[in-house]
């Protein structure tokens, strides 16, 4: 296909990609941006921190112990971009819009070298509609989703190649293509489910017989394996830690398989509800949002009976309407690795997981807007032809347009995204929890007026409690509690939430650093000293529990063990110069000089 003669579609594609998100490109870290980018200390070490990156798991530069994910890829971009960029979210929005556009313009040539040119104006409808879709707001507007947008755009350039190779053999174009897939994968795992939408395409729209195309999908399972056996080195294992959270996964709290499964059938429903009408759309939908249900639950059946029907209308309209079982084929596809009926995922329910599912939507909802005027719309016809499908298509690009947009104003920072929401999920603990960090780090801890402090700190502490309601046992949010009541100064309230988040989880080492500065800031040095040391045995690479820890030993006189210990810190962080300075406090304390000046010298040169 010749980008030349499509000029046009192409401008229109990516004008319109940049017009939806250019509101985006002044917004801030949301979300696991924080862990990901901003407070990763590998991610900040810029290009030098790569290698690390490609050996340990996702979350390692966060100061996890164990993680379930590998995505060495995209972390790749982020450190690229820090040393770009250090420290400048907008650069780093400006990278998700740019590569949005990119990859949009790719699904474009897809589709067309999929289809052919007879049905060029078919495929612009469908980028259309894949473009402005409101559902993609999450993965466009947060920085981290850009694992998304990388994996999806580098297997559509893979498909291109490969259908390429199809078409006119050539070996480099094939081996390209593999190379591709690779790549994706190391971006986001779930590009694995292109494996069979690649042989589906090759039966439907190049006749292949079955046995033929899936040989040749097979072979894309080599690059796949080549990820597996790398995720597999780093984590020990394919899922790495395989402990999932109610929090994170509602379906986890389930009190029968029966009532599992039955809530997982009525949350596929829910996916497709989204696709059709994304409103109101939410950053979270976990416990106790989507309620639980058992099999006597109308919507479960309702789910099941759209299931079925699409699943009845793709099979027999499969030659006759190929692109309509081609749409809901890869739609089965895609939603599949999300649908916790196959294996239990990290979450149970996410709108970024509909970004690659949603292109069957988009085809199946322009073929269906297209089909009434194909036999007027001639391939070698100008636009005009083609102007009332177009006209159709173009009022809902304009109305999801307008959503998106507006959407997009959410994700300006974690306040604006959890005070918004939380008017729409407020029967989610994790939403409340979130909406007290926001009064408490976004409010609060901004202020100067002790007053106007105090009043944000005491919702804060409001939100929790609601959060705690929800789930009794939510460790983080008593954990914050106690942050919120220390920060009022009721240290024996706080005492006793940080208790009682420890009791529902004794690794929880954020609240065990935090309990453990409150102890120190009130001079109790032998209690903050073995808090310290039951964070540091939950997790040894946390950097304020190393840091805090040495602090500790050192105002106990224990100076060669605290300087063992802010040693750790530096090497976890080697560019923070208040490390350096409590090593050479620490040694002035000794009565080595000559260390210390190293140490203290070091300091002075990185606070410059």
């Amino acid at each position: 296909m010749k980008l030349k003669a499509n000029r046009t579609q192409l401008l229109l594609i990516l004008g319109l990609g940049f017009l939806l998100y250019a509101n985006t490109l002044n917004h801030g870290y949301v979300l696991d941006d924080f862990s990901v980018i901003k407070d990763n200390f590998v991610v900040k070490k810029g290009i030098e921190g790569i290698p690390t990156i490609f050996k340990t798991h996702y979350r390692y530069g966060y100061g996890f112990v164990q993680a379930n994910l590998y995505r060495p890829l995209s972390l790749s971009l982020f450190a690229i971009q820090w040393e770009i960029a250090p420290d400048n979210p907008s650069f780093a929005h400006l990278c998700n819009v740019l590569a949005y556009m990119l990859m949009s313009c790719l699904l474009f040539v897809f589709l067309q070298l999929l289809w052919g040119k007879e049905y060029k104006w078919l495929v612009m409808m469908v980028v259309l509609l894949f473009v402005a879709h409101p559902i993609h707001t999450e993965v466009v507007a947060n920085i981290k989703s850009i694992d998304d947008i990388l994996a999806f755009g580098l297997s559509l350039g893979a498909m291109i190649l490969l259908l390429q190779h199809v078409d006119q053999p050539n070996k480099k174009k094939l081996m390209l293509s593999l190379v591709l897939f690779g790549l994706a994968c190391f971006a986001k795992e779930s590009a694995v489910s292109i494996v069979p939408i690649i042989g589906l395409i090759l039966v439907m729209f190049r006749g292949l017989t079955w046995k033929i195309a899936i040989s040749k999908a097979a072979v894309y399972l080599l690059p796949f394996l080549t990820y597996v056996m790398a995720r597999i080195a780093v984590l020990g294992s394919f899922s790495g830690n395989k402990t999932i959270a109610k929090i994170d996964n509602m379906l986890m709290a389930a009190p029968t398989e029966a009532v599992r499964l039955a809530t997982a059938i009525k949350i596929l429903g829910l996916y497709l509800w989204k696709l059709i009408f994304p409103h109101p759309l939410m950053n979270d939908y976990s416990l106790n949002q989507i309620s639980m249900v058992d099999f006597g639950n109308q919507w479960v059946w309702f789910s099941i009976l759209i299931y079925l029907s699409l699943a009845f209308v793709m099979v027999k309209l499969w030659r006759k309407m190929p692109i309509i079982s081609f749409g809901i084929a890869f739609y089965f596809i895609a939603i599949s690795l999300y649908s916790n009926l196959v294996f239990t995922i990290g979450t149970s329910f996410g709108e970024r997981l509909l970004f690659i599912p949603s292109l069957g939507f988009c085809v199946v909802l322009a073929y269906l807007i297209y089909a009434p005027f194909q036999q007027k719309i001639l391939p070698n016809k100008g636009i005009i032809a083609a102007k009332q499908p177009l006209l159709f298509v173009g009022l809902i690009v304009m109305a999801y347009g307008f959503k998106t947009i507006d959407r997009n104003q959410a994700w300006k920072d974690n306040y604006t995204l959890y005070t918004t929401d939380v008017e729409n999920c407020d029967k989610s603990a994790r939403c409340h929890y979130y909406h007290g960090l926001g009064l408490m780090k976004e409010k609060a801890m901004q202020l100067k007026d002790p007053q106007m402090k105090n009043n944000y700190l005491a919702q804060a502490v409001q939100a929790f409690d609601q959060a705690i309601q929800i789930l009794p046992k939510y460790s983080d949010a008593w954990g914050q509690k106690g942050l919120a009541y220390y920060r009022l100064g009721d240290f024996q309230q706080a005492d006793a939430a940080y208790k009682e988040a420890i009791k529902h989880n004794p690794n929880n080492v954020n609240v065990l650093s935090n309990w453990g500065s409150m102890y120190f800031e009130n001079k109790r040095y032998q209690e903050a000293k073995v808090v310290y040391q039951q964070a540091l045995k939950a997790n040894p690479n946390h950097l304020d529990a190393l840091a805090n820890y040495g602090a500790t030993l050192g105002t106990l006189g224990e100076y060669q063990q605290a300087i063992v210990y802010f040693k750790k810190a530096i090497a976890l962080r080697p560019n923070e110069p208040n490390y350096y300075r409590m090593v050479g406090i620490t040694y002035q304390n000794l009565g080595n000089q000559q260390q210390a000046n190293i140490y203290l010298q070091k300091a002075q040169q990185l606070s410059r």
